[in-house]
């Protein structure tokens, strides 16, 4: 497995070219502050739903038993266990309590498991590794939507429980009962699936881009050291504990060879680039979040395959 590819390489590549395409657009007026809302709520109440209702509607690894709910249920594991690093991190660096710490946890605790997880698992693997992980990738979206949004806003009882019903979550349940239900491949549920696919295609994309046109309005006055503390919680959450956490499940933990390969690349991964849009939402502390996706996503064509190499060194895959 080479892990220096032209194929990882233009996956970074193209991620880097939409950013810069948003970026553009605002710089040129095209897309101005007014604009962040409608195109958020496009991506995150249209394009996202549908792109997971079309990758779990009939995917057959969602039908057998023992073996989707492993893959669920480690995407799953992945983020609850990242954001906890992150909150025994923001208490051991003394961030402020609240808002400020949820925010750091949730930020620091989810990584890029779809754009970029997506094209560098393809580059490296095989499509039935990809396959592993889009189904690895329901259990993470689960986590993000449920577990995640809950701790970030700080609602506990019902009032956190109202958090799940998001697009997302719904799509994401839906999808699963037409499976268990065994109407997956049925003509009409078929039909509506290869529909959501083709409106989902542009959920990644136009995503990318709005994450360009948001850099470009909320980063005037950004440095990219300051917050010392924030960012040495960032690299110790991100570039060693987590990264080190997944390698050591996969080797002494997990058994199964194509998951062993998914948990490298997200090993190796940076945080999520859409997570900030989700801390908006749920009035966080944008700037941290920020920091996060931008820190770490400068520095990923160095990190990225440094884990990559390191990783399949660890885990034997080298060969």
């Amino acid at each position: 497995m080479n892990v220096f590819s032209v194929e990882l390489a233009q996956a970074l590549v193209r991620m880097g070219l939409l950013v810069a395409i948003g970026w553009f657009m605002a710089s040129r007026g095209w897309a101005g502050p007014a604009s962040r809302l409608p195109l958020m709520r496009l991506v995150i109440w249209i394009f996202f739903p549908a792109l997971i209702f079309s990758r779990v509607c009939n995917n057959k690894l969602l039908n057998t038993g023992a073996q989707a709910g492993l893959y669920l249920g480690t995407g799953f594991l992945m983020i609850v266990g990242g954001i906890l690093i992150g909150q025994v991190l923001a208490k051991l660096l003394n961030f402020e309590e609240g808002v400020v710490k949820r925010t750091f946890a949730y930020s620091a605790g989810i990584n890029n498991f779809g754009y970029l997880g997506i094209p560098v698992t393809a580059a490296l693997f095989n499509n039935d590794v990809v396959g592993v992980l889009l189904v690895h990738n329901v259990g993470v979206e689960a986590a993000v939507w449920t577990f995640g949004v809950t701790y970030l806003s700080g609602k506990r009882g019902w009032k956190g429980l109202k958090n799940l019903a998001q697009p997302m979550t719904i799509a994401l349940a839906i999808a699963l009962v037409l499976n268990l239900v065994g109407w997956g491949n049925a003509a009409p549920v078929a039909f509506i699936a290869q529909f959501l696919h083709a409106v989902g295609e542009c959920a990644i994309p136009v995503g990318t881009i709005l994450t360009g046109i948001y850099f470009h309005e909320t980063m005037k006055g950004y440095r990219f050291f300051a917050e010392g503390g924030v960012t040495l919680g960032i690299i110790l959450a991100r570039w060693i504990l987590i990264p080190a956490t997944l390698l050591l499940v996969a080797a002494y933990v997990v058994q199964d060879a194509e998951l062993k390969k998914v948990m490298l690349v997200q090993a190796a991964m940076p945080a999520g680039i859409f997570s900030f849009l989700i801390v908006e939402m749920y009035k966080g502390d944008v700037p941290i979040a920020l920091r996060c996706s931008v820190f770490t996503m400068a520095l990923c064509p160095v990190i990225t395959p440094l884990w990559l190499y390191l990783g399949s060194w660890f885990l034997g895959m080298r060969g």
